[in-house]
């Protein structure tokens, strides 16, 4: 069995901002038996740098001075190497990281998104349907866990999700290798949702930013096709036919391509 953690980079918008042009889900699919190695793998590098508490990617940033960030004392170079060591510790573990990266301005244009909920179930269909497609290559049952985002939000989550899974029709995709519902936990106790944060975070700051060093060092770990490549596979553009790649500071063929 496979156990899917999901999480977000970052609130989802309210409405476009050019400024800001996507919105990414990220999630590490884990084997039920692998997960107690990992899982001692990251509590070992915290101990070993005095971290105690929450990984969260925006502790990483240089001046986040949030009283919870256990870098708090720590320099924007510490941060840095220790965030480079991080990502080593999940490339080489057993993993496989799939996303979402989602055009906001393009999926403000469909009918069912119309604020922050609608963005972030538009993104999670194709996610979850890429989960399903790594179980059935790998003749496997799985269950989905995210973050906790409230009450009103887990609610119309978990509704959202039984929907796909109950759905049929043609635009519907099958999900009969899913297990029960949709789990949802708070991140602070979620190892497993630490790391989907940490790669939905990598992953989307390779195509906001020119920075795609983690990304690059997460790519070992990214669900690829039998050529090698990611697009459609590992990497979700969403919507397919409309999504802006000349929006991307750095071209999305390359956001995690390794660095020269």
């Amino acid at each position: 069995m496979h156990l899917c953690f999901i999480d977000e980079s970052g609130t989802p918008p309210s409405h476009p901002n050019p400024d800001k042009p996507y919105f990414t889900l990220g999630a590490a699919i884990i084997r039920d038996s692998d997960w107690r190695g990992i899982a001692h793998d990251i509590q070992g590098f915290c101990t070993s740098n005095g971290l105690r508490g929450e990984m969260k990617w925006r502790y990483f940033a240089p001046h986040n001075s949030s009283a919870d960030n256990p870098m708090l004392e720590k320099s924007a170079e510490e941060r840095k190497a220790l965030s480079r060591r991080f990502a080593h510790i999940i490339a080489k573990s057993p993993i496989t990281i799939i996303a979402c990266v989602t055009d906001i301005g393009a999926a403000f244009e469909y009918a069912s998104v119309t604020d922050q909920q609608g963005l972030y179930h538009f993104a999670y269909k194709p996610l979850s349907e890429r989960f399903q497609y790594f179980l059935q290559d790998h003749k496997s049952l799985g269950i989905t866990i995210a973050d906790h985002r409230g009450r009103d939000n887990d609610r119309l989550f978990r509704a959202h999700h039984d929907t796909l899974i109950s759905g049929v029709g043609s635009t519907i995709s099958g999900y009969n290798r899913f297990i029960e519902g949709l789990f949802l936990q708070d991140s602070c106790h979620s190892i497993g949702i630490q790391v989907a944060d940490f790669v939905a975070g990598a992953i989307h700051r390779a195509y906001s930013t020119k920075d795609g060093e983690l990304a690059s060092i997460l790519k070992p770990r990214i669900r690829k096709k039998p050529d090698g490549s990611l697009q459609g596979h590992g990497i979700v553009h969403h919507p397919r036919d409309k999504f802006r790649s000349d929006l991307a500071r750095r071209t999305p063929g390359g956001a995690v391509a390794p660095t020269p």
